[in-house]
């Protein structure tokens, strides 16, 4: 037996209904959602720590909450999960596994929206397939690529900007001099609108600023993480 082959057996005696864990065994896929996402943020936290360390443990809690929800499932289990990605892999490498040639980072990334959009051919949108789930600033970097594909990204901000431009505020926001607000928002003292509501026009202006940095070749993901990561040693600093 493998390690991973150990740790199949492992979930399966936790999920055992006689003799497991009554945790594992009260769980599905929908409750245990969270911490794939919690696993994953920590997985990308050892990547920026440079600890390999703590990169191999974070990878293990990765691949446990893969194993758990093959365990979990009816229908599969981890053989079927690793053979669908090891068929999806050799499909997108053509260049690797056929006679395709990519020779270029560029030609590679051509070969492999090739093989994707013939494989999503029953797809209607270009953003089909965009997770919903998606943190708003990865989601719209994410979309604004795909309308980079098609090629009309700065037309469709324009008018997603123009059409919320001076728009009321949704709720109890806080907003700025040149922002109208609508009469039945509830102002704080002051003269600002209390925090926690929607601002259509500033998320607006918001996603425009993401556009320009990419047009500037600048990722604003990372740029917003190191800027938050700044707050952070700042504000530990003040304590």
């Amino acid at each position: 037996m493998t390690a991973v082959s150990d740790l199949v057996a492992v979930v399966d005696r936790l999920l055992d209904p006689d003799s497991g864990c009554v945790w594992n065994r009260a769980q599905d896929h929908a409750s245990l959602a969270r911490y794939v996402v919690e696993e994953s943020y920590e997985l990308v936290d050892a990547i920026d720590s440079g600890d390999d360390e703590d990169l191999r443990e974070e990878l293990g809690d990765v691949l446990y909450q893969v194993v758990l929800h093959a365990g979990l499932a009816s229908s599969f289990d981890l053989e079927d999960v690793a053979a669908g990605a090891r068929d999806k892999m050799v499909r997108r490498h053509p260049h690797v596994f056929g006679d395709e040639r990519a020779d270029t980072v560029e030609d590679v990334v051509r070969v492999w929206r090739a093989a994707k959009a013939a494989e999503k051919s029953s797809r209607r949108s270009a953003f089909d397939g965009v997770p919903r789930a998606m943190p708003p600033l990865e989601r719209a970097v994410k979309l604004l690529e795909r309308l980079e594909e098609r090629g009309d990204a700065a037309a469709v901000v324009a008018s997603v900007v123009g059409r919320v431009q001076g728009a009321p505020v949704a709720s109890d926001v806080p907003v700025g001099p040149d922002v109208p607000v609508a009469p039945d928002v509830p102002v704080a003292p002051g003269g600002g609108a209390r925090a926690g509501g929607v601002d259509r026009g500033w998320g607006a202006r918001l996603l425009a600023s993401v556009a320009e940095a990419r047009d500037a070749g600048i990722d604003p993901v990372a740029s917003l993480r190191a800027a938050v990561a700044e707050l952070e040693t700042a504000g530990r600093a003040a304590e």
